[in-house]
């Protein structure tokens, strides 16, 4: 029987336009607006900035429901 980890990060093959509707840092979990939906959303590992409501940024990935994120 196959079991699914939502722990392991899906990358997408191109990334993505977001824009954060609620403030994201380096260790604290915001919200991005992603093709008509509120997500919630993370900066992908290595980036350590806040990322500001109203900010454009790349949706590279997803890790369960949670969107991963850079900066543009």
């Amino acid at each position: 029987m196959q079991t699914f980890s939502n722990n392991t990060p899906k990358i997408f093959s191109k990334p993505q336009v977001g824009v954060v509707d609620e403030k994201i840092t380096f260790d604290e979990p915001g919200r991005v607006k992603f093709k008509a939906t509120y997500w919630p959303a993370m900066l992908f590992r290595g980036y350590s900035m806040t990322l500001e409501p109203g900010q454009e940024v790349a949706v590279i990935g997803r890790q369960g429901i949670t969107l991963l994120v850079r900066p543009f």
